[in-house]
């Protein structure tokens, strides 16, 4: 037993990190943010947008925050059919996405770099109104689902 003790350790613990990663989207609420990219290659890591999301940076300027304030919010869908924030706070909440609030601009770790393919990075660079598909579980957890050219 002890022989086969560390592999399946080691397999379970694996396992667990990818059923994770896929139980966002299982059970995570979708939404749709407006984005906009800023950056679409890095010589070390290929390919990736780096986006800003104008809905939650006006929300945070609409609060009047000080530069540096960490910040948690909510989304919900909005008329227009995109996310917009729900609620917005600098204590942490249950359910909250945490960013930091720097020079006008919500910085959110999961959801500020998202890799592309080979070759997408500049087309959308160019088509500056992008839509991002993210899944937000209960306990916060997020996960970028789908970057796409947005039609407006």
């Amino acid at each position: 037993m002890r022989k086969w003790g560390i592999p399946i350790g080691q397999t379970l613990v694996a396992s667990l990190l990818v059923l994770s990663f896929y139980a966002t989207t299982w059970f995570g609420d979708e939404y749709v943010l407006r984005a906009e990219p800023f950056d679409p290659w890095d010589p070390f890591y290929g390919e990736y947008v780096l986006l800003q999301y104008p809905d939650i940076n006006q929300a945070a300027i609409n609060a009047d925050l000080e530069m540096g304030d960490e910040i948690y919010f909510t989304l919900t869908d909005g008329l227009d059919g995109y996310a917009v924030v729900d609620r917005l706070e600098t204590e942490d909440f249950s359910g909250a996405i945490k960013g930091m609030y720097w020079d006008r601009r919500v910085s959110i770790e999961a959801l500020e770099q998202y890799y592309v393919e080979q070759g997408r990075g500049p087309e959308l660079e160019e088509a500056v109104d992008l839509k991002a598909t993210i899944y937000i579980s209960p306990w916060g957890s997020i996960r970028p689902y789908q970057l796409d050219v947005r039609d407006e």
